[in-house]
């Protein structure tokens, strides 16, 4: 086995819980509770990982890697019912201590990429938890309906069309899958219109939605900030403005 090689997939492992455990230990602040793990068991928890996946080539047998994730998992639940005897709720140091567990397992197999993915967004995850409550609250039916409509074309529509072409030659251009893509990507641009405009008020939002829409497809962008401006009259001037801009844009 290649020693360079194998320091390598230890060290990304280090990194990644090195970046979660420092997130766990900033987020306690001044205050005296403790989380059970921190910056030094984080990194250990990974190295755990790493260390089991390579005993699990060494041995031939996934069993090593078990044993490790069992015993870790015994750790975490025993802090956890720690943690709730004190009367506080909430499992999210421990959830994330077994993904950290599995991240240094994927940097032993190498998909570096889909390790430091992961332990990128839990530590957003982590960092965002007041923004992202904060979010959460300011939601209301219409928002969810918004969310759900997008949802359902996208993860459940979308992947049942045949990917294929229908009609004879030469006029097989009909392909149910890249039709309902533009139906996904007029609606996702529909859907960040939305959002923007919640975030950041009509002007501002929908300037952004025409920017952005405007790198990839101006078309869509009029399409779907005209029936914006239908539902709603008030958005008619500054949606007429973001298209303009997404026309510049693509131009």
């Amino acid at each position: 086995m290649d020693q360079p090689d194998l320091f390598m997939r230890f060290v990304s492992a280090l990194a990644i819980g090195l970046l979660v455990g420092m997130q766990r230990e900033y987020s306690q602040g001044g205050r005296k509770e403790r989380l059970f793990a921190g910056v030094r068991t984080f990194p250990l928890l990974s190295l755990c990982g790493a260390a089991g996946a390579l005993l699990n080539e060494l041995t031939g047998s996934p069993w090593p890697l078990v044993a490790v994730t069992l015993g870790a998992s015994g750790l975490i639940v025993q802090a956890y019912a720690a943690h709730t005897r004190t009367g506080t709720l909430g499992a999210t140091t421990e959830v994330a201590a077994m993904l950290t567990l599995l991240c240094g397992a994927l940097c032993y197999y190498e998909l570096y990429a889909l390790a430091g993915a992961v332990g990128v967004a839990m530590t957003a995850l982590l960092t965002l938890k007041v923004e992202m409550h904060g979010f959460v609250k300011r939601l209301d039916r219409e928002d969810l309906y918004a969310l759900l409509k997008f949802a359902v074309i996208t993860a459940i529509v979308l992947p049942v069309l045949p990917n294929r072409d229908f009609g004879p030659e030469p006029l097989n251009v009909l392909n149910p899958y890249r039709i309902w893509l533009m139906v996904v990507f007029v609606s996702g641009l529909s859907f960040l219109g939305y959002a923007l405009v919640k975030a950041l008020g009509p002007g501002r939002g929908l300037l952004w939605n025409g920017f952005l829409g405007g790198l990839v497809s101006s078309t869509a962008v009029t399409v779907s900030l005209s029936e914006r401006s239908r539902e709603d009259p008030a958005l008619a001037a500054p949606a007429a403005l973001a298209i303009a801009v997404s026309w510049a844009t693509m131009f």
